[in-house]
């Protein structure tokens, strides 16, 4: 137990807290986004004195928010390949980190729902 502790403290001095809530707090940003051009997609409302069209500005949102989570999802990767475990616990991680990023979206689609 006393070997767990040290290595959480040590994860600790690394900043390692403010790396997973970083990582979460852009996940939350892009899951908003994607709702956002979603709910534009669905409304026929005309944005910004109707010079835009609504679908025009929720494809662009839906674009914008997919590849911030493309970021996203590759900085986590990256920073996961530095861990010192093997990479078929890497992959399980990512996989893991993959659903709670899917489940999030539908988290916010239903809370705007």
């Amino acid at each position: 137990m006393n070997k767990f502790w040290r290595k959480y403290l040590a994860l600790l001095d690394t900043d390692f807290t403010t790396q997973v809530f970083d990582n979460i707090k852009n996940l939350l940003v892009c899951a908003l986004l994607f709702a956002a051009g979603t709910n534009a997609l669905d409304s026929g409302h005309h944005l910004y004195m109707g010079l835009l069209a609504s679908d025009l500005a929720g494809w662009a949102l839906i674009g914008v928010s997919a590849v911030l989570m493309l970021l996203n999802v590759s900085d986590g990767m990256r920073r996961l390949s530095r861990l010192p475990y093997h990479t078929a616990f890497q992959v399980i991680l990512f996989l893991i980190y993959l659903v709670l990023a899917i489940r999030v979206v539908e988290i916010v689609w239903d809370f705007r729902a």
